[in-house]
């Protein structure tokens, strides 16, 4: 069978990777490891890529009286306000092929990509606890180019390989991360819910137009 993503080719994207890890906190082998910092699972990778993309958004904003063309300012030129700081944006591409045996086994891809499938998933929606309530928050790790607290921004899956009965045998992932050290479930304001129907009761008064 050909080569997963041509590890052997000049123009792989992919470079394979040796067996071992141990978890997303004391990685070896020099993997791409991300894993949750919630007690959920972690995905290590099973060839690295070669490249990962990095951004970073600086915010600011236009002053309203520097846009002006009456503003005694206008003269001053554009007016730029820093607004707050933005975390670091991690773009990377995962490919797990469980038709090639690498480091000696093969992968079951649909667990792997079950697992970065759990990464983006509510913890436990029927949990009392708010911090069950959200996604997991995640470390990823890839030597020392990268260490990051993070959530998973996006995760898009394409297969591009099926055994005879329809098991996936090869996966691309692309896995977007944002910056996170700390990380909430949005609360609901019960308050606000609860005087809205409140004032629905209110409707009473049509009945008096009788």
């Amino acid at each position: 069978m050909s080569d997963p993503g041509g590890s052997g080719s000049k123009g792989s994207k992919f470079a394979p990777v040796s067996g071992g890890g141990t978890g997303v906190s004391s990685p070896k082998g020099g993997k791409v490891l991300i894993g949750s910092m919630d007690g959920g699972p972690f995905v290590e990778a099973q060839y690295n890529p070669k490249e990962l993309e990095i951004s970073k958004t600086v915010p600011w904003s236009k002053v309203n009286s520097s846009n002006q063309s009456n503003s005694t300012e206008s003269d001053q030129g554009i007016h730029l306000e820093f607004t707050g700081a933005e975390g670091r944006s991690l773009s990377l591409e995962l490919l797990f092929d469980g038709a090639e045996p690498n480091g000696g086994r093969y992968r079951k891809v649909k667990d792997e990509v079950a697992k970065l499938q759990q990464l983006t998933s509510v913890i436990a929606p029927a949990s009392k606890k708010e911090e069950d309530k959200r996604p997991h928050r995640c470390l990823v790790v890839w030597g020392d180019a990268i260490r990051m607290s993070c959530v998973i921004e996006s995760l898009s899956v394409k297969y591009t390989m099926f055994s005879s009965d329809g098991e996936p045998l090869r996966a691309t992932c692309i896995v977007k991360l944002k910056e996170a050290d700390q990380v909430s479930a949005q609360k609901k304001n019960a308050g606000a819910a609860g005087g809205g129907t409140g004032g629905t009761g209110g409707t009473g008064g049509t009945g008096g137009s009788r």
